[in-house]
C-alpha cells in the first residue's frame, strides 16, 4: 500500500519501514548487550563487596567465633591452669557442673538478680519517666540529671554503695540513725538474707537511667488525643495511665524488660567489688563463679561449661522476649 502524494512531495511507501525497524533493533541489541555486561558486573559487585567486608568479617572470625569454638573444645577437656596441657574427658565437666551444689545456687540467685533488676530498674525508670514527662521547665535538668549515673562504670558504682553500706560509717545506717531509725541498721552486705538484694540496689542504681530515657521517648509517641478522648469520657488520671499510657508503652516495656533481663545477665562487676560471691557463696552468680573457676580455682573445663550455660540462657531469653513481642504487635 502506498501513502497518496502530496502535490510537490514525494512520501516514502511503508516498505522503507524496515530501516527504521533495522535502528530499533539496533537498539535493543545494544540494550541486551548491555544488559548481559550487568549480569557479569553484578557478580564483580559481590566480589568487591567480599573483599570490603574481608577485614571485618576476619576480626569477627577471630574474635568471636574462634573463642566460642575454643570454649566448647574446653568444655569437653580438663585442665589444671594455663600452663598445663589439656586432655579429652568428654562429658565428664557436664556431669560435675550437674553434681555442684554451688551452680544450682548461683544459677538461682542469677534468676533472683534478673527478677530484682527488672522491677527496681525498668520499675524506677517507668516511675521517673512518668514524673519528669509532666515537668517543662526543669525537664531537661532532670533527665541529666537522672541519666548521670548510668555513665558511671560499674566497678566505680560497686566502691561508692560498699561505702555507703558500711555498718559503722556508711552513709546508710548513719541516717537511720539520726532519724531515729537505729533499729532498722543492718550489716547491709554481711546478711545472708540482704546482700543479694543490697548489691541489686547499686547496679539498678546504676542501670535505671537508660530505661528512664526509653519511657520517656515512648510516651512522647503516645497520641495526646488519646488523653483529651480520655477526658471526655470522664476518665480520672489514674483510669488514663491504665487505659492510655501503659498500653501505648506495651511496646517501649517489652524492650526494657528484655534488655533489663539481658543486663541482668551480665552482672558481674558490682558483685565482684562489692561481696565477691560472699558471704557463703549467698551473692554468687553464675559470671561470677565462671571467674572463680577460671582464674583461681584454674578448672577452665567446668568453667567453660557455665558459659556455654550462660549463653544458651541469654539465647533463650532472647528468643521468649521476642515471640512476646511479636504477639503483643500482632
Amino acid at each position: 500500500m502506498v501513502i497518496p502524494e502530496t502535490p510537490g512531495k514525494v512520501v516514502a511507501p511503508l516498505s522503507t519501514a524496515p530501516a527504521v525497524a533495522g535502528h530499533t533493533g539496533g537498539t535493543f541489541a545494544r540494550m541486551s548487550k548491555r544488559g548481559v555486561a550487568g549480569s557479569g558486573s553484578s557478580d564483580g559487585d559481590a566480589g568487591t563487596a567480599f573483599w570490603l567486608m574481608a577485614p571485618a568479617l576476619a576480626l569477627y572470625a577471630v574474635f568471636t567465633l574462634l573463642p566460642i569454638a575454643a570454649t566448647f573444645w574446653l568444655s569437653f577437656n580438663g585442665s589444671a591452669g594455663f600452663n598445663t596441657s589439656a586432655s579429652f574427658v568428654g562429658f565428664d565437666n557436664y556431669a560435675k557442673a550437674a553434681q555442684d551444689p554451688i551452680v544450682w545456687k548461683s544459677l538461682a540467685h542469677t534468676f533472683l538478680w534478673l527478677a530484682y533488676h527488672v522491677v527496681m530498674a525498668g520499675g524506677l525508670g517507668l516511675l521517673l519517666a512518668l514524673a519528669v514527662s509532666r515537668l517543662r521547665i526543669t525537664q531537661v535538668f532532670f533527665r541529666t540529671a537522672f541519666f548521670l549515673p548510668h555513665l558511671v562504670s560499674l566497678a566505680v558504682v560497686g566502691i561508692i554503695w560498699a561505702n555507703i553500706y558500711d555498718p559503722f560509717f556508711g552513709l546508710m545506717n548513719t541516717a537511720l540513725t539520726r532519724i531515729g531509725l537505729g533499729a532498722f541498721t543492718q550489716g547491709w552486705l554481711s546478711d545472708p538474707a540482704l546482700v543479694l538484694f543490697s548489691v541489686n540496689i547499686a547496679s539498678s542504681w546504676q542501670g535505671f537511667g537508660l530505661y528512664m530515657l526509653l519511657f520517656i521517648a515512648g510516651l512522647q509517641n503516645i497520641d495526646h488525643s488519646l488523653y483529651d478522648a480520655a477526658e471526655v469520657d470522664g476518665a480520672n488520671a489514674f483510669q488514663k495511665l491504665i487505659y492510655v499510657t501503659l498500653p501505648g508503652l506495651r511496646e517501649v516495656t517489652t524492650f526494657v524488660v528484655s534488655l533489663a533481663m539481658i543486663n541482668g545477665l551480665k552482672g558481674f562487676a558490682t558483685v565482684f567489688v562489692m561481696t565477691n560471691g560472699g558471704p557463703f557463696y549467698q551473692s554468687e552468680l553464675i559470671t561470677t563463679y565462671i571467674y572463680r573457676l577460671a582464674f583461681q580455682s584454674q578448672d577452665h573445663g567446668l568453667a567453660a561449661v557455665l558459659c556455654i550455660l550462660l549463653s544458651l540462657l541469654a539465647i533463650a531469653i532472647t528468643i521468649v522476649f521476642n515471640r512476646w513481642r511479636a504477639r503483643l504487635s500482632q
